[in-house]
């Protein structure tokens, strides 16, 4: 087994230009126009409103903070909200299920053809939405661009962790996927500060364009420059992703006993991710809406708090897994703990913010919450044998895919029923998620790093 993986791992700054450009590109693109189009459904479903009078809308961009836009925004957000639910939802159902059979089967037949998937898919995004952008669409029209993710799925996410895994040794793994998670904060801040000037410059359509662009650069990045990390031992080229017995290999490998399978540090790192999922997607789904409506924000005035936050979240997670793992000396787990501890203080300064200032205090609070992240999937990947990453990462990627059925309708319906509600029961909600964070991670700790083995 360590013989493999030492065949595959890269070495020295060559393992910095396999996948890091093709994930910056894409993530630029995502940061570019996230927020952009959350602005683009509030604005689309208040023309859509505001039928007759249709130019009273153009105050959400002239004079986002005056009390006339706060009001309106009180009256359309809950019909946006509903749109940005249906979003997520259709990120969800079938690519959860499509997970399921292309994680066993790039085991079998490689990762190279997920990775094309990863990018492809956002390419038709940005192509859509550059069309129904260049008219007056209605709103809801604007889930036909997650169509191609409903139908493809999206398996960058999945294939880049499966192939830094391929492609790394175990020792290095927690530091190697937060050098990854670094890149694609950089690319979101990036992508999150140029995206809102480019749109008051140029306006929607041109926004899509050049996120169309940067898609397709990170698709061709991949065609002639990633090389594939798992060998095709079978004697079909391409064998079937469909295949049923796919998903009960993986089923198999997660659940039945064997050598080299620890099945109770797998599930438990597992409720973790998935209670971190669950923050994630419930927060990016309202935490505009949040500041729009409480605090008077335009997307240009978010963009510049989301790409500062982002700058801090690198630092701490960047910094965070160096110094806590290489210089403390702390376990990978010790450091989940560390991160749970720092997003259950910025979401409770976030539950009673009323001024800007706070919106800051509560992501310098936050600094850590990016260490989750890498060191629990390191901790999933040494779970488990180096053979079956892409079956355990399957069912850790089903779970993340799938969980957006339940916390964006949450987090959806608990912001706009509750919309006026002080302090904010949609956020002290997520204390209490990363509270129960800490709980499993202290019983990770008493379970199961007592031996020196796990270290």
């Amino acid at each position: 087994m360590e013989e493999k993986n030492a065949k595959l791992e890269t070495t020295g700054w060559r393992r910095y230009v396999l996948m890091e450009p093709a994930v910056f590109l894409t993530l630029l693109a995502n940061g570019m126009t996230s927020n952009v189009l959350t602005d683009l459904i509030l604005f689309q479903t208040c023309r859509h409103i505001m039928a007759t009078n249709k130019t009273s809308c153009d105050i959400l961009h002239t004079n986002s903070s005056s009390q006339e836009a706060r009001e309106l925004s009180k009256i359309i957000q809950p019909h946006a909200s509903y749109i940005i639910m249906s979003t997520s939802l259709m990120r969800s159902i079938l690519p959860a299920l499509l997970i399921l059979f292309f994680g066993p089967w790039s085991d079998k037949y490689g990762r190279k053809p997920l990775i094309l998937i990863g990018s492809f898919v956002p390419l038709c995004r940005y192509i859509i939405l550059c069309t129904l952008s260049s008219f007056d669409a209605n709103p809801w029209l604007y889930l036909l661009p997650y169509v191609p993710t409903a139908l493809l799925g999206s398996g960058l996410l999945l294939a880049t962790t499966c192939y830094v895994s391929d492609t790394t040794h175990p020792e290095k793994r927690a530091w190697r996927l937060a050098c990854l998670q670094t890149c694609v904060h950089v690319g979101l801040v990036i992508g999150t500060l140029i995206g809102p000037l480019i749109f008051k410059r140029l306006g929607y359509t041109y926004l899509f364009i050049i996120a169309a662009f940067s898609s397709l650069s990170s698709l061709l990045y991949i065609v002639f420059v990633v090389p594939e990390s798992v060998k095709n031992e079978s004697n079909k080229k391409w064998g079937n992703p469909f295949d049923l017995s796919l998903v009960k290999q993986l089923v198999l490998t997660c659940t039945k006993k064997r050598d080299g399978l620890n099945r109770g540090m797998l599930w438990s790192c597992l409720l973790v991710l998935s209670f971190s999922k669950i923050l994630t997607n419930g927060h990016t789904n309202v935490i505009y809406l949040f500041v729009n409506a409480k605090l008077g924000w335009d997307v240009v005035r978010y963009s510049m708090f989301h790409s500062f936050s982002m700058v801090i979240t690198i630092i701490g997670t960047f910094g965070g897994v160096k110094v806590m793992k290489h210089y403390i000396g702390f376990r990978d787990i010790s450091i989940i703990l560390v991160g749970s501890l720092s997003g259950f203080l910025s979401t409770m300064c976030l539950s009673f913010a009323t001024e800007s200032w706070h919106m800051y205090l509560e992501v310098c609070l936050g600094v850590f919450i990016g260490v989750i992240l890498p060191t629990t999937r390191s901790l999933i990947s040494a779970s488990a044998p180096i053979d079956d990453t892409g079956k355990v990462f399957s069912l850790v990627s089903f779970v993340d895919t799938l969980l957006p059925l339940g916390s964006a309708p949450l987090y959806s319906l608990l912001y706009s029923s509750y919309i006026s509600v002080y302090p904010s029961p949609v956020y002290l909600m997520t204390s209490g998620i990363f509270m129960s964070m800490i709980f499993v991670s202290i019983f990770i700790y008493l379970k199961y790093f007592k031996e020196k083995s796990l270290n």
